[in-house]
């Protein structure tokens, strides 16, 4: 299953406190990326990020936890299963 994950700052968090952990979340991005759960990340422009997860959503939810930025509460994240229209392929 595709699961879509937008990730936004909480309010009152500031861009240091996000940069403090950036290279322990990409570690663990990466990590995800490389056991095939994390289909793709990206930047929508501003704070945030969007990620595309190959997996089911017990499992988009136990990555997520194990994130460092949403460990240490400094973002929120909604989480969207996708469904392939029928007929069409997903």
């Amino acid at each position: 299953m595709k699961v879509l994950v937008i990730c936004r700052p909480q309010p009152g968090v500031q861009p240091g406190d996000i940069a403090a952990h950036a290279a322990a979340e990409m570690a663990a991005l990466k990590e995800l990326q490389a056991d095939g759960t994390l289909a793709g990340a990206y930047s929508p422009g501003g704070p945030g990020a969007v990620l595309i997860f190959e997996a089911s959503r017990p499992a988009v939810e136990t990555a997520l936890d194990a994130l460092p930025l949403a460990r240490e509460g400094l973002i929120n994240t909604e989480i969207i299963e996708l469904h392939p229209f029928p007929g069409l392929a997903g």
